[in-house]
Formats: structure tokens, sequence, C-alpha cells
């Protein structure tokens, strides 16, 4: 087995496990939210890891605009698209959670849910962005300029709810011993899986930037 495919396969078993730890180790409820609680720990995770993301694109658009490096760029590309997913698992369980525990799906005076639904829409629009332009030098050059600016969100989304003032968010839930061992080794666990989908993005971005310059070179042998 490939190093890669271990990578694979050993996030996807920390997954499960945090699966049944959830099932057989940490309580079935909590006291205010009852099992609804149990979305945080999907939750949790995919929270920290978006923002983990879309911190190592800044990094990386960084890199690409002081060095040019093409690696760079499609390494801050996969980071950008698995920050996306992250970022879509935290909007969709940020939701169930809000439910649970307003009886609404979304509460727009909620300074961090708006702001996670706005970083969401600008990573979208990075990669928009990046489909719009043919050129290969130019979508690297717009999307590492895109990638820094975004990143500038980052931290508004982590202070939100110190900027702009508590509402609601987070509920205060009393999580015991055995919840937190949980939510950190779930943490833990859907790092290692987000990391093995960023590499295999980047796999994928990098054979098709190699394809691309296959078929220009066959095409100007051909003329």
């Amino acid at each position: 087995m490939s190093f890669f495919r271990l990578h694979y396969f050993l996030g996807w078993a920390l997954a499960l496990a945090t699966l049944g730890l959830m099932a057989f180790y940490a309580p079935l409820e909590e006291k205010t939210l009852g099992k609804s609680y149990l979305i945080f720990f999907y939750h949790f995770p995919s929270a920290i890891s978006c923002l983990l993301f879309f911190a190592l694109a800044g990094v990386l658009s960084v890199v690409h605009l002081a060095g040019g490096s093409a690696e760079a760029d499609r390494q801050a590309l996969a980071a950008v698209e698995v920050g996306l997913l992250g970022c879509t698992i935290t909007l969709a369980t940020g939701s169930l959670w809000a439910k649970a525990a307003w009886g609404e799906f979304w509460v727009w005076n909620d300074p961090r849910l708006l702001t996670v639904a706005v970083m969401w829409f600008t990573y979208l629009g990075y990669l928009l962005l990046r489909g719009a332009v043919d050129s290969p030098a130019q979508r690297a050059r717009y999307g590492a300029v895109f990638g820094t600016i975004a990143a500038v969100n980052i931290p508004l989304v982590w202070y939100s709810i110190r900027l702009f003032g508590k509402v609601s968010h987070p509920m205060n839930v009393e999580l015991d011993p055995r919840m937190r061992e949980v939510q950190w080794f779930g943490l833990m666990a859907f790092l290692v899986l987000y990391a093995a989908f960023w590499r295999s993005r980047v796999r994928v971005a990098r054979l098709k930037d190699e394809t691309r310059r296959l078929e220009e070179t066959l095409a100007l042998r051909g003329t």
C-alpha cells in the first residue's frame, strides 16, 4: 500500500472511530440541547479545518505572488477546494445546530453565521474566477491575488462574536470531559482526512497541468 493510500485509509478510519466514540463513549444527550448536540462533533472539526485550509491557501497565494511557483498555485487551489468543502459542511451543520438551539435554521442577526456565509461565497467566487480565465499564467496570478485578499476574512470569522457582539452563538453547552475528548479526537481525525483530500486535489491539479503542457507540445509539433 502506497503512503498516499495509507493516508486515505487512516483518515477514514479515524473518522469512523470518531463515530464510534460518539455512539459508545460520549454522552448521548446534553442537558440544554439533548441529543441534538451531537452535531457539534461534525460542526467543530469542519469549521476549524475550513479556516486552516483557507489560511493555508492565503499563505500559498503569497508564495506564488512572491516567486511565481506553479506548485504553490496548485496547492493553494487544492486548499481552497478542501476548505470550501469544510465550509459547506460547517454551514449545513450550523443550520441544524441553529434549528435545535433557536428553532430556526438561519438567524440573520448572528454574526458568525453571516461571516461564514460571506466566506463561503468569497471562496466560491475564487473558483469561479479561475474557471473564467483561459490563460494559465493569468489564472494563477488572479487566483493568488484573490486568495491573498480573501484570507483577510478568516480572523473576521474567528473574532466575529467579540467584534460584533454575542447574540446567542455559541450556545452555552456544558461539555463534560468525555465530550471534550471526543471533540479534540474528532478534530484530529477530520484534519487527517481533509489533508488526504488536499493531497488528492494537488495531484489532480498537477496531472491537469502536465496534460495541458503535453497537448501544447503535441500541437506545436503538428504544425
